[in-house]
């Protein structure tokens, strides 16, 4: 009944938007685009002047576009008015616009060209860039092209790794760790569409071909009220339409990984996009390391997106992803047995119309199908040995509609309602059995529906003021959790120069990440809310100064955060499945907290350019039934974390990269000391037990890391081409991954079949140089 009276509230909240009365005045409003390929262009300033343009002359009005390059200026009278358009990379626009209605909409769309100059070179008069956005990271792939990268491509995760409060739990885990959130905490949006494990192991790369992305932004945190479902972050990511020019592609190949990537016209209103990876990194090992106990690796991945531009006012996409993980122990192994995989399929169809009255309407509809499998079979001569299985399958139907309103000129208003329905099958054990896994859909479904509204309100109060203020509200079915999540975020300019900026937000999580927290390797376990579990919830606090000097060509940013969380989730210390038994059973409640301070100075234009940023922060977790009651640490609780990025055009063809990561090591549990059990009756076997007195209470050594590149482009029958060198880690640094302790059966003269114990460390990926060749056709 709930559901029903939302869904009512949400179409009859929409369809007023929709109609909303307009006064005696008109509204410009068009999309910005590239004139050669016809990408829209995130973020294009717009400036808007009364009658002339003269370098003396002061803006009228100002925006910038969207994630679709939309942009609308309302309350506009009948006259002529002079249009700026500028983005960087691209040459300035300057228009002539009449305005000859008094009321409606006077569409304009803008096409830029491309221009090859030196940012220094060029200044504008005008408004200037947006730069009060809490959290905030908008990256443009061409600007990580330079940085050192194992694979020889823009390497995003590996990039956005070097930012202040973003980190890994090892270089074997995958996903992101921003803020104290774990992975799962982060809403990762392709096209809007949810990817559930958005990277490979180790992040080499992410799950997406990065020559396929048109747009990336991060929110680190306190994000605004149109992003929702999760607790910690946003990563939102635009692909590229593809080119309307012509049929155009690149194919790079390297030692230990090779991609391809076509985009062209498919008609006079269509366009295609397809890219895809292989990466064989287990072949260069099995060659070249054949006794090393790092682990076996591959993945491939595919991205594809064909756009019809119906209209002027309506533009279709089709959006699908495949990729496959796979990570297996190499022979000789004395760890054991395991073979971990994970895969994405999503697919997803959407619809932007913008209306008489300018308004963007933004219609979706996605299925997403995620599955993560581990198998581990320890060594018999490891202490404690255990076994492990788990299997995740989900699949998600999503329906979305969003709708932007730019009701006033200080005013801008979004609005939008999601639906979605999960489900997931899901299958724990103590140990591996083939039967399990072909009768998984002999065992019932676990089936939930989600609803929610959004509403939020960008307020520009006065010249030195903005605000943005919204809020969602959520209902999970399973138990009729209705939830409302407040969002709210300032930034006020002291000086040009000097920004500060301030946000609070409420947020609910109804799908749980759980880990093993005694198993160095990935066993990632996807759980919903139920009767018995509840959603997660945070609460974030975000306070910040960012300084610009020496003609705002570096950055100087001060960013401190809180963030507390509620229902946090768990397996209880020896966890065992038991039949007829639920897997909730296994999982024991906590919360936690995480807190920290970043800086961050950045050196924005000129040949050499990068930035270095460190990071304090601690990420605590409390469970009555863990670690005894006693406050710890998780794995991915770093206290100090310094990164140092740098590039160097050293000529128009020649570039050089260098990164440098330190962070102090991850905590582990380590015994305080054994014992010996004997064995009872006809069993009288000694087994050897260890004392852990506390979870993570050791720490592994400090990890770093320097990664070196280079980068070379030249023309070969008209084509551009590229040669890359990279250097991974090179001082080899043996940065320990996990500590694991076995058994050493000895024989001497006064005690036959003595067991003693071994700790033993397995240290991951040395000094690997990669070459490879880029090409453009």
């Amino acid at each position: 009944m709930k559901l029903h009276k939302l869904s009512i509230f949400t179409l009859v909240l929409v369809s007023t938007c929709i109609s909303y009365p307009q006064k005696n005045e008109a509204v410009l409003s068009g999309f910005v685009t590239d004139a050669t390929t016809g990408e829209a262009l995130v973020g294009t300033n717009i400036l808007l002047y009364k009658d002339s343009l003269t370098t003396s002359s002061s803006h009228f009005r100002g925006t910038a576009t969207n994630n679709f390059g939309f942009y609308a200026i309302p309350s506009l009278t009948v006259g002529r008015y002079i249009l700026v358009a500028r983005n960087i990379g691209y040459k300035t626009s300057v228009s002539e616009v009449l305005v000859t209605i008094s009321k409606g909409t006077v569409r304009f769309n803008i096409q830029l060209n491309t221009e090859n100059i030196k940012l220094g070179e060029v200044v504008v008069t005008g408004e200037r860039e947006d730069k009060g956005k809490v959290s905030t990271i908008d990256v443009a792939p061409e600007l990580l092209s330079k940085l050192p990268s194992m694979s020889g491509e823009v390497d995003l995760f590996k990039s956005l790794q070097l930012l202040p409060g973003i980190k890994v739990a090892s270089e074997l885990s995958s996903g992101l760790y921003i803020r104290g959130g774990s992975p799962d905490q982060t809403l990762a949006l392709v096209d809007g569409i949810i990817v559930y494990n958005p990277s490979h192991l180790g992040n080499f790369t992410s799950t997406f071909n990065t020559n396929a992305l048109q747009n990336i932004r991060l929110i680190k945190g306190a994000f605004p009220a149109e992003y929702g479902g999760r607790l910690s972050s946003v990563l939102d990511i635009k692909l590229r339409s593809g080119t309307k020019e012509k049929n155009k592609g690149s194919l790079s190949l390297g030692t230990i990984n090779s991609n391809l990537f076509l985009e062209g016209p498919l008609s006079g209103i269509s366009t295609y996009m397809i890219s895809g990876r292989k990466m064989y990194y287990d072949v260069f090992q099995k060659t070249f390391d054949k006794n090393s106990s790092t682990p076996r690796y591959n993945y491939y991945d595919l991205n594809s997106k064909i756009t019809l531009n119906l209209s002027e006012s309506d533009i279709v996409s089709i959006s699908g992803m495949l990729s496959n993980d796979k990570l297996y122990n190499p022979s000789g192994n004395s760890f054991g047995d395991y073979d971990i995989e994970w895969k994405n399929n999503t697919l997803g169809l959407n619809w932007l119309h913008v209306n008489q009255n300018s308004l963007l309407l933004s219609s979706s509809i996605n299925y997403i199908d995620y599955q993560f499998k581990s198998i581990l079979n320890q060594n018999a001569k490891s202490v404690n040995s255990t076994g492990y299985y788990s299997l995740s399958k989900l699949r998600d139907i999503y329906a979305k509609f969003n709708a932007e309103v730019n009701w006033h000129s200080d005013h801008t208003m979004k609005i939008g309602t999601e639906l979605a329905l999960h489900n997931y099958d899901l299958i724990y054990n103590d140990y591996y059995d083939e039967l399990l896994e072909k009768n998984l859909y002999s065992q019932p479904d676990l089936i939930s529906t989600e609803a929610a509204l959004f509403l939020q309100n960008e307020w520009q109060i006065s010249p030195l003021l903005k605000t943005n203020i919204g809020g969602r509200v959520y209902y999970f079915k399973s138990k009729k959790y209705l939830k409302v999540e407040p969002r709210f975020s300032l930034a006020y300019n002291f000086t040009d120069n000097i920004i500060f900026k301030a946000a609070y937000a409420t947020a609910h999580q109804f799908l749980h990440l759980i880990i093993r927290n005694d198993i160095s390797l990935p066993t990632d376990l996807w759980y919903p809310s139920s009767n018995v579990i509840e959603p997660n919830k945070s609460t974030q606090y975000v306070l910040g100064i960012d300084s610009y000097f020496d003609n705002q060509n570096y950055l100087l940013s001060i960013e401190g955060y809180y963030k507390d969380i509620k229902n946090l989730y768990e397996f209880k210390n020896a966890a065992q499945a038991k039949k007829d038994e639920p897997i909730e059973s296994l999982f024991t409640k906590g919360e936690g907290e995480a807190y920290g301070i970043e800086f961050f100075i950045n050196k924005r234009e000129g040949d050499f350019a990068g930035w270095i940023g460190y990071t304090l922060s601690w990420t605590r977790r409390l469970f009555d039934e863990l670690n005894n009651g006693i406050i710890f640490y998780p794995r991915y609780d770093r206290r100090h974390d310094v990164s140092v990025a740098v590039t160097y055009n050293a000529s128009e063809n020649l570039s050089f990269g260098l990164t440098w990561a330190y962070a102090t090591g991850q905590g582990f549990s380590l015994p305080s000391g054994q014992y010996e059990f004997q064995g009872i009756g006809f069993d009288n076997t000694k087994n050897l037990q260890f004392n852990y007195p506390q979870r993570n209470d050791f720490r592994l050594p400090s990890y770093h890391k320097l990664d070196l590149s280079g980068n070379y482009k030249f023309t070969w029958f008209s084509m551009l081409c590229e040669v890359y060198v990279s250097l991974f880690n090179v001082y080899n640094r043996k940065n320990a991954f996990a500590y694991y302790a076995v058994t050493d059966e000895r024989s001497n003269s006064t005690n036959s079949g003595y067991s003693s114990a071994q700790i033993k460390r397995i240290t991951l990926f040395p000094f690997i140089p990669t070459v490879g060749f880029n090409i453009k056709f």
